[in-house]
Parts: structure tokens; sequence; C-alpha cells
């Protein structure tokens, strides 16, 4: 139907054509060209600093839980991470349809949850994409010879980078060898110690005024002292002698007393002696009396008488004496009242004694407490004294208050200018700013920083404390351009803008520059934009001539140029048709997607040429122009829809893949795809409506050889299929052959490119110093610059790098590496394989490792390269144990060089082994100590920056003992901790003891396990894949310890990959070219048949890998997916012509000899035309042409040996399964 229309209705196909010519020249113009397709690969990196740790600290501190955290994400595949000094860097494998920007909002929720719990030298977390845009689009080298150093930096930092990030399309534009200068404020602990000597001097005179003060109270108090103990004595002695006094009177009276008791007692005992006895002579006389008066007897009487008188006498005499003695008592008796009364006396003033005795003595006693109270009260004053002397000594100690980190929070805040808001006066608003930013080294010098407040000391400035300097870093960089000092820079562009496109403005703008300012000169030693334009040029040559020879070929076989020409427009319309389609599409001009639209030259003359030769064929038997061009397009368009379908198809499946495989190919499934839509399109409406204009006329010229041929192919084919079981065999044994064939072609991910573009490595021994490695690398360059092919060469040397691949390189600081670039010249006569071997003869006696890198666009770092074997487990120690017992597994492997056991890049340690007993008797702690020492030993680090005449410094902070401290100068170092509340300081080797050890520079993580890699290179002339398949037989021999496992990764793993995504998508590409088959033929059985030309191709494409010594990559293996899709087409147009002869009428045999002699011409027509097509590619002509070549080696070799089978076999298998059929016709 649609060739009809386009038949009665030619200007309308002539009005289509004219757009799509306007359209797709607009869309060539407007697409953007790239060496690769734009790939958002499904990699993200989270990076953080913690500045001053260990590899293990980082490891513990930031790194695991950031592992855990990120864990968690949704579509998470694998996460590796590397924790080196300084620095965390955690690399995440997402599954290949993940969204990642949704992915790094969920990254950032996760990582703000977590940044809280650590320390504050942990800066904040950086979340990268992994993105191919991420490579420099160009690396320019700069030199002088007129300019300084200084003065070429300068120039590049003010106006060459400047202007080159202006340009359109440029993110960033970095530089190694620049020589910057700073301000360095380098604490002294010199002048701090000075400093504090002169504030201790002014506080001992403050403080000296009050110990005088408490020194005379003191004297006052002893003084006092000495009084009271005085007076004490004096008042003892006299209260003594009173108290002697009157115990000497009491005594006298109590002796008197007694006395005078005795004798009254005496006197009395007298008196009542002398009254009995006085009673008694009266008792005597009165009886004497009375006998007397009885007595007769006068002289009795006068006896008697005489006695009574006597008696009286001695009554008168007794009477006399109690008188005597009444009298004596009297006396005696008054006396005793003296006495007592004496007593009393002296009672009373003993009495009054003690009291006053008691009152001197408490008198004292509180003279005593007082002068205590006193001393108490000058004790503590002085215990308050000393207290506050100590308190005010550390409080005014310097050291503690300037330390590094609080100099530079005080340096931010006093260089500080911010608006603050407005005011208004009048009508006038007035913005009101704070602040007032330093603009001169001087005034930095003189900034305050704190006041201390005590007499005699100033406020103390940043040049009383620390070294203010400008200083640069030329002693730290290195970089060398053909033999002079020079700069490299590198651009980085945008995304989603096109890296040919930038690099030619940046290439532009630098020529510009060069004119502008005079005194240097530059060469662009990585330029991806002329080495795109040259593989892209040789990829549009490649198409160029393909589409040339296949014009040839149908001039060849039609023997008219009439036909010739109809298939000779439709190429450019088909191209063009294709290029629309891509653009509408986003598909950028890279290698990939021009190799498809290449490719696809080859193939989109197919349907053309079998509609074609059909109006053709129409004409020659008589059939009118317009009527032929309709049916000649109708009787053979089921048959290329089908077969465009089917070719069209085997990329359909690429939509199931994932990975680098989906990333790289879907760009040349689409564009071939296009291509054939196109071409179909073209064949069915174009073809026919030119060929009812151009084919009035038709030459009856046969050619001789094609009726050979024809003749020929009738009677072998008669032959073949009397022995059809016999030649179906033998082309399953040779298949089956060719599968063993093929087990012994090496495998690799992507072929090796050659361009004009080489990178190099330098690796001294172990701790060279970068004055050792900048002379080797002198002297390696200048032998590099020998080579004859080499155009220019630049090498540098990173001495404290950071960021991606400082982390790769293990962490340390490179002093003992260079890298450098290679740029060859464009004519060169060898090949980069062998300029390396040159490169590797000629460095080979040097003291060094040197690693060449063949192109520096290789894509072998999108899947790694060489051996890789990882080993998981959790002690580093037997890791490295394990490592080296593979390294030699892989050392004794046929095939390898350069190899790693994942353990010589380690750090020499001096490990501080705290006794924590004695630290803390001295107060100290292990985390205490290493605070004190990480001060001491930090970096200087930014705090502000200045501008001075126009020009932007840094002003770095750090502390002087990081550059004077020896190790025996660490053991000095004086720690302080705190005992009883008073600060006590001791030296470091009094608390810790010291042994040296080495230690991996970083530490490795996949999958939240310890991993230790152990990598080797590939020796020329050997294969990835087979070497990788030796050493992974030995290492499953291996016997791990538990809780330890071995893996093999690097490019195997990504072959290994790769193969399964590919292979699953050609089992799915041949699901859906049966089914489409099945559709078209209404048969389950002639699709089957069909089905049988891909193993016959595939043992082609084998034979070409094995013929042209070629390895079985990725691009070979798309090369064997595309080579399935186009090898159907002559057996669905075979069988379905079969069909169509034998539903006509022809015999079963007949049909099958008659079909096949028909269709050898078109047959070949299309074989050759694609062969032809893809020739130039085969051949490897241009750069960049290694990359696709496998492809076009793999489709050529299929095509001649599937073709070939096709026309013998397929009529064979065709035979075999309709043999019922033909029995019972």
């Amino acid at each position: 139907m649609i060739s009809k229309f386009s038949v009665k209705k030619p200007y309308t196909v002539i009005v289509a054509v004219v757009l799509v010519i306007i359209l797709g020249i607009v869309s060539f113009t407007k697409m953007t060209t790239d060496l690769l397709p734009s790939m958002e690969l499904p990699y993200a990196i989270v990076m953080t600093t913690y500045q001053g740790a260990s590899p293990e600290t980082v490891e513990t501190t930031v790194t695991k839980p950031v592992e855990q955290s990120m864990a968690t994400i949704s579509n998470i595949k694998e996460v590796n991470s590397i924790s080196s000094e300084n620095m965390s860097m955690v690399i995440l494998e997402f599954e290949g349809d993940t969204d990642m920007n949704a992915v790094s909002l969920d990254m950032r929720e996760k990582l703000d949850m977590i940044k809280g719990y650590w320390p504050d030298e942990v800066g904040n977390p950086t979340i990268m994409k992994l993105n191919p845009d991420m490579m420099p689009v160009m690396v320019t080298a700069m030199d002088s010879d007129k300019l300084s150093n200084t003065e070429l930096s300068e120039l590049i930092n003010d106006k060459i980078a400047p202007s080159l990030e202006a340009v359109d399309g440029v993110a960033s534009v970095s530089s190694t060898g620049l020589v910057t200068e700073q301000i360095n404020a380098i604490i002294s602990e010199k002048k701090i110690d000075k400093l504090n000597e002169k504030i201790e001097k002014a506080l001992n005179g403050q403080f000296d005024e009050a110990q005088n003060k408490i020194d005379q109270a003191r004297a006052q108090m002893e003084s006092g002292k000495n009084t009271l103990d005085a007076q004490r004595t004096k008042a003892n002695t006299q209260l003594a002698k009173a108290q002697t006094a009157l115990t000497d009177g009491q005594l006298s009276l109590a002796q008197k007393e007694v006395q005078v008791t005795s004798s009254i007692t005496n006197l009395k005992v007298q008196k009542q002696s002398l009254q009995t006895s006085l009673k008694t002579l009266k008792t005597q006389i009165a009886k004497m009396e009375e006998q007397a008066k009885q007595v007769p007897d006068a002289a009795t009487k006068m006896q008697l008488a005489a006695q009574i008188e006597e008696l009286k006498k001695q009554e008168t005499t007794a009477k006399s004496s109690i008188k005597a003695l009444d009298k004596n008592l009297k006396t005696l008796n008054n006396a005793l009242k003296q006495i007592k009364k004496g007593k009393k006396t002296i009672n009373s003033k003993l009495t009054q004694f003690n009291v006053q005795s008691a009152t001197a003595t408490q008198k004292m006693n509180d003279g005593e407490i007082k002068l205590a109270q006193g001393e108490a009260q000058l004790n503590s004053s002085q215990q308050q004294l000393d207290s506050s002397k100590e308190q005010a000594k550390e409080a005014a100690n310097i050291k503690n208050k300037l330390t590094v980190a609080n100099v530079k929070a005080l340096l931010t805040a006093q260089n500080f200018e911010m608006p603050a808001g407005y005011i208004s006066e009048g009508n006038t608003q007035y913005l009101v700013r704070v602040g007032d930013k330093v603009t001169n080294q001087k005034d930095l010098a003189n900034m305050e920083l704190l006041d201390l407040g005590i007499k005699g000391i100033p406020p103390i400035k940043l040049c009383d404390v620390a070294d203010v300097a400008i200083v640069d870093n030329s002693a730290d960089t290195y970089c060398r351009v053909n033999g002079n000092n020079g700069v490299v820079l590198t651009v980085q562009k945008q995304n989603n803008y096109s890296t040919a496109d930038v690099a030619d403005k940046v290439a532009a703008k630098m020529k510009t520059l060069t004119k502008e300012n005079k005194g240097f000169h530059y060469v662009n030693i990585m330029d991806q934009g002329v080495y795109i334009d040259m593989v892209t040029g040789s990829v549009i040559q490649n198409l160029l001539m393909g589409a040339i020879l296949a014009v040839f070929i149908l001039l060849l076989f039609l023997k008219d140029v009439r036909p010739t020409i109809v298939i000779a427009c439709s190429i450019p319309l088909s191209v063009i048709f294709a290029v629309v389609l891509m653009y509408f599409t986003g598909i950028t001009l890279n290698v990939i997607s021009l190799s498809g639209l290449a490719l696809g030259v080859g193939m989109l003359v197919d349907n053309s040429i079998v509609v074609i030769e059909n109006i053709y064929r129409l004409r020659k038997e008589g059939v009118p122009v317009k009527e032929a061009a309709i049916t000649g397009a109708r009787g053979v368009a089921g048959a290329i829809t089908s077969s465009t379908l089917t070719t069209i198809s085997v990329f359909l499946p690429i939509v199931f893949t994932t990975g680098l495989t989906k990333q790289l190919f879907v760009d040349m499934g689409l564009t071939i795809g296009y291509s054939l839509v196109a071409s179909l399109i073209v064949a069915v409406t174009f073809v026919p409506m030119m060929s009812a204009g151009v084919l009035n006329k038709v030459t009856q010229k046969d050619s001789k050889v094609i009726n050979k041929l024809q003749t020929l192919y009738r009677k072998v084919m008669t032959r073949l299929l009397n022995r059809k079981i016999i030649v179906v065999a033998v082309t399953l044994a040779l298949f089956v052959g060719s599968i063993f064939g093929a087990m012994n072609i090496g495998s690799s991910l992507m072929p090796s490119m050659d361009s004009t573009q080489m990178t190099m490595t330098i690796k001294m021994p172990k701790g060279s110093s970068m004055e050792e490695t900048a002379s080797m690398t002198d002297t390696v360059m200048k032998k590099v610059k020998e080579i004859k092919d080499v155009d220019s060469i630049a090498g540098m040397i990173s001495s404290g790098s950071s960021g991606i691949s400082s982390m790769t390189s293990g962490g340390s600081s490179n002093e003992d590496q260079s890298s450098m670039y290679v740029l060859l010249k464009e004519k060169k006569k060898h090949t980069n394989k062998e300029i390396k071997k040159e490169i590797l003869k000629k460095t080979k006696k040097f003291d060094c490792e040197v690693e060449v890198q063949e192109s520096s666009m290789d894509m072998s770092a999108l899947g790694g390269s060489g051996i890789s074997v990882q080993i998981k487990g959790n002690d580093l120690n037997k890791l490295r144990s394990i490592g080296k017992d593979i390294a030699q597994i892989v050392e004794d492997t046929k095939g390898t060089q350069n190899i790693s056991n994942g353990s010589e890049e380690t750090t020499p340690d001096l490990y501080v082994v705290v006794d924590k007993k004695k630290a803390v008797k001295n107060g100290l702690t292990v985390a205490t100590i290493y605070q004190q020492l990480s001060e001491k030993l930090k970096d200087a680090s930014e705090a502000t920056t200045i501008t001075i005449n126009e020009k932007e410094y840094s002003v770095n902070v750090g502390n002087s003992a990081k550059n004077t401290l020896t190790r025996d100068d660490l053991k000095k170092v004086k720690l302080t901790g705190t005992v009883s509340g008073k600060e006590k300081e001791v030296t470091l080797d009094q608390v810790a003891n010291f042994r040296n050890s080495d230690s991996l520079s970083s530490i490795n993580r996949n999958q939240q396990e310890r991993t230790l890699s152990v990598t080797s290179e590939i020796k020329d002339g050997y294969n990835v894949g087979k070497v990788s398949s030796a050493v992974q037989k030995k290492i499953k021999k291996y016997n791990a310890p538990k809780g330890y496992s071995i893996t093999m990764k690097g490019e195997m793993e990504s072959i290994q990959e790769t193969t399964g995504q590919i292979g699953l998508m050609l089992l799915l590409a041949v699901a859906f070219m049966y089914l489409i088959m099945v559709a078209q033929f209404q048969s389950l059985k002639s699709p089957f048949i069909i089905l049988f030309t891909i193993p016959m191709a595939f043992t082609g494409g084998f034979l070409g890998l094995l013929i042209t010594g070629k390895d079985l990559s990725a691009i070979a293996m798309i090369g064997f997916v595309m080579l399935a899709g186009i090898i159907v087409n002559n057996g669905i147009v075979l069988v379905d012509t079969i069909n169509q002869l034998r539903e006509s009428g022809y015999e079963f045999e007949e049909a099958i000899l008659t079909a096949g002699t028909m269709r050898v011409r078109p047959i070949l027509m299309t074989a050759l035309t694609t062969i032809l097509g893809l020739s130039t590619m085969a051949i490897g002509l241009g750069q960049g042409a290694e990359m696709m070549q496998p492809m076009a080696i793999v489709t050529i070799g299929g095509l001649i040996y599937g073709t070939l089978l096709t026309l013998l076999v397929v009529p064979c298998i065709y035979g075999l399964f309709n043999r019922r059929k033909k029995k019972a016709e």
C-alpha cells in the first residue's frame, strides 16, 4: 500500500525527503560530540576528612558508621571503603536502574543523622556522583623562559585560570605546580615561654604586696604570743606566791587550831578530872564530917578534922584549879574563835584567789585563742594567696589559652566584616557594616588576641606569640614541562556539554591568551577534543568508505548504473533519517553511536538491495516500470520488514541488562535500530518511487560470473540435498570445534586503543625524599624525550594531595612517586605498545619502578585492568600474611608482572604506649596525653584570608613544635596533669614507652569487612582472561584460615559480569527473533530452520578472532549479538522464497533449488555490502578504530562463513524438516 502511494505520488515523497534532509542538517549541527555516550554510573562516593587521625581511627570513627548507615539505603549493591590518614572514602555501588539524584538526597539524610556524633575534627562529609564527565577534557602544560615560577603562577591565577573558567561549558580549572604564597602564623614555644616568664614576674609583683602584709601580720602575731607567754609566766609566779602564803597561813592556823583544841580538850579533861576529884573530895569531906560526928574519939575526930581540913584545902585548891582552868579554857576558846575567824578569812581569801586565778587563766586562754584564730586566719590567707597565685598563674599561662585552635578562632573572629542591617536618617538609608578586615601583614602581626588584665602586661598581639611571615610552596612543588619549570592546568567540563566543543573553545581561548600575555608557551598534553575529533573523523571516514564500497559492489553485481544510483541515493537518505532520530532521542555523536551508524551503513542497503533487485528482475521480465516498482516492493515487503525487525530485536533485550553493558551499548543499539528503520522506510517508499522514474530502460546484461555461480550453486546444491544429514552433521561438528577453539581465545573487557597521549608513573624506593624523586623524574623525562615519536612530556609530584587521588594511592604524601603525561607526535611511526616497550627499555636500569599506560584515553578504567585478588577478613596482620602467599601464587603464574601484595604501601609508625598506672599517678589519661600531643603535632591549617594589594593570602596557623620535634624531642615533650587539684608537669617518657612499627597507609573494606587486594599487571603477549583463569585455579587450592575469603576481582570480574549480561541479551534476542519469524511465517518450523544460521555465523566469528589474534572482548561479544540479527536476514529471504515458490506450484526440491539460485545474487550482494562496509573498521584504519575493530572482525567472519553455509546448509535443513510433506506430495 505504501509503495503504491509512493509511486503514485512522487512529489509527496520528494517533499518528505527534503524535510528529512533539512532536519538532518540542523540536527547534525546541533548534536554534541563526545568520546563515549553520556553515562550515569551507579556509583557514589562519600568523602570525609578527619585531620590528624590515623587510618585505624578514621576507620573506627568515620568509615564504619558511614558504611552502616549507607548499607540501609535502597538499591544498594556493594559498599567499599578506603580509610587512610586524615581521610575516609566510602564508595557505594547501586543497582543499574537507580535514580542517583534521589539516592543522593537519601544519603545526605543518613549522613546528617550520624555526623553529630563525630568529634569536632571530623569535617562535613561530601557526596560525589561518579561520572565520566569528571575526567578532564584537557590537560595543558605551561612553561616560560622569561617569567619566574612565581610570576607564571600569578599570571595563571589572575588571568589564565579565570579566563578558562569563564569559557562556556567549563566547570573548573585546577592546577599542579603553582607556586602559591600564604601567610604563616607559626606559634612559637620560645615566644610563649618568654611571655609567660614576663607574665609570671608581673603576677609575682602583685602578689608580693599581699604576701608582705601577711608576713607583717604573722610577725605581730608572734610578738603577741611572746607577750602573752611573758604575762602568763609572771602571773603564774605571783599566783604561786600568794597561794603559798595563804596555804602557809591556813596550815599555821590549822596547827594552832589543833593545838588550841588539844589544849582545850586537855583542860576540859583536867577540869573534868578536877571536878570529879572535887566531887570526890566533897563526898569524902561529908563522909568524914559525918564520921567525925559519929566518932566519939576526939583524936579520931581531930585526925578526921585534920583530914577534913586537908581535904578542904584540896577542895579549895581543886576549885582554884578549876577556876584557873575555866579561865584558860576561856582564853583558849577565844583563841580558837580567833583561829576559826582567821581560817575563815584565809578560806575566803583562798576562794577569792582561786576565782582571780581562774579569771587570769581564762584571760590568758582567751588571748591564746585569739592568737590561734589570728594565726588560722593568717594561714587561711596564706593558702588563699598561694591558691590565687597558682590560679592566676594558670589563668595567665598563655600556653593553654593560645593554642592553635584558639588562635585560629580569634583570628577568624577579629578579621571580620559583615553588614548588620540598615538605619534611616531622613530619607537616606545607611547600611551598617560591622568589623574591618585586615589589609596588610603588619596589621595582622599586631592584631590583639587577648588582654589578661594584668598590670604591666599590655594586650597580647599575634606577633608576641607567633612568627608571622609570607611564605611560598616552591620547596614542596615539582612540575616540569619539557625540562623547564612549569604548571599543569586540568580543565573539567560541565555535564550536558559536548566534550569536543568545550575542548575546542578552551583551545581557542588558550591561543587568545597566549597572544594577549607574552612570555609563556603551552602544549596540550591531553586533549579529549582533538582525540574525539580524530576518532569520530576516523569513524565517519570508515562510514563513507564503507558506503562507497557498498555502491561499488552493487555496480559490480547489477552491471547497471541506474539501480546503483537508486541505492547510492538511499544510503545518505537513510543515514540522515537516522541522524534525525538520534537527535530527537538525545543520542550524542560518540565512538559508540558513530560505530553503530557505520555498521548500519552496510546493513541499511540490504533492504534497498532486496527491493531494487526484485524490481529490476521484474523489469527484465518485461513488467511495466510502475507496476514492477509497486509489485517488486510489495513482494518483498514482508520479508524485509521481518528481517529488519529481527535485526532490531537483537538490541531490544539491552533494556534488561544493567551496568556498563547497558550504559555503553544502548546508543549503538538505538543507532543501528534507527538506521534499519530508516532503511526500511526508504526501501518501501523512496526506492520504488525513484525506481519508477529511473528504471524506464533496463539494460539486458547478464553477469557471466553470476550465471556461472548460479549454475555451480545448483549443481552443488543438488548433490548436497541428497546428503542432507552429512551436511548438517559436518556443520554441527565445525560449530562444536569452533567452541573449543573459542575457549583458547583470550578474553578482555575492552580492546586497548592507540592514541597520541600516554601516561607514566614513577615509584621510588620507600622513604625517598621529594628531592630524590624530582631528580629521578628529571632523568626519566630526559630519556623519554629522546624517543623520536615523543613530542612533549610533563611531570609532576604531589607532596600533599587530598581527595580521590590521594585516597587511591594510599593516602600518603606521594613524595616518593611522580606522574607524567607523554604527548606523542600525530604522525608517529610506532604504536603506543611499541613506544611503551622503548620507554621501559630506556628506564630499566634506573633505581625506580616505571609504569606506563599505553593510552590516557583507554577505556579499561571503566572496568579495571589486570588481575586483582581480594582477600577478606578482620585481622590486618593475617590479611598481610595471606596477601604475601597469594602474591607468590600470582608471581608463579606465567604472564604476570609488577605484582603487589597489597601491603607495600606502609607508613613507619612510632607507637606511644602509655603506662596507665604511671599516667594516673600523674593526673593523666591516654586521651589527655593524645590531646596534648596532637596539639603539638597538628599541621598548620587555614584560619582566615586577607587581601594585600588586591592579592588574597591564606592565613595558616600552626605549631612550631611540628617542624622541630625529633624522636628524642618527642620523648621529652612536657605533659600537664592534675593531681589533688594541682597541675603537675611530666615528660612523655615518664609515662609512656616507645616502639617502632609499620602499618598500612590505608585500610580497605568491602561489604563492611576489611580487605586487602593483591594486584598484577599482564605481560605483553599474554591475555588477562587466560592468566586470570590460571590464577583462579591455583587460588582454589589455597586453604585460607577460617573467617577469611579470597575472590577474583579486577578486570576478570568485569569480564564475567559483562559476559553474563551479553549472554542474557543474546538468549533473549534469539527468543524475540524466533517469535517475530513465527508471526511472519505462521509456522513454528520455518523460524527454527532459520535459527540454524546463527551457530553457523558464530563459527565464522570465532574463526575471525582466532585468525586475527583478537581477544573475546565485550565489543566482540556485541559483534556476535549483531551477527545473530544480521545472518538470519538471508535465511528469512531464502526460506520465504522457497515457501512462495512451493505455494505457486513448484515441486519441493525444485522450489529449494530455484529459490537458492534466485537468491544467490541478492544474498551475496547484501553480505558483501555489509562486509565491505565494515572492512575499513576491521582493518583498523584511523585513530581509535581499535575499539570497534573486534566487532567488525566478528561480523565479517560470521557473515562470510554464515552466508556461505546459509546458501548450502539451510536448504538441507529445510529438506530434513519437511521430508514428510515431500513424501505426502
